[in-house]
């Protein structure tokens, strides 16, 4: 159940990323100084903030996902 359940992640994940316009590439990763910006305005409360650091680190979700 496991196993059906990350394959169905990945998918929805990979059709996601297809879906939003991307050309097969995940976005590049924030430098240190930039997530640091968007962890302070996320703490805040900020959504868009909080949307930028989930969508830079979908790199770092499908490489667990591939390799977990």
């Amino acid at each position: 159940m496991l196993t059906t359940a990350m394959l169905l992640l990945r998918s929805s994940l990979f059709l996601s990323l297809h879906l939003a316009g991307n050309t097969g590439s995940f976005p590049k990763p924030l430098s240190a100084e930039e997530e640091q910006v968007y962890l302070a305005r996320c703490a805040e409360g900020d959504l868009d903030a909080r949307n930028v650091l989930v969508e830079r680190n979908m790199r770092l979700v499908a490489h667990i996902i591939k390799n977990g």
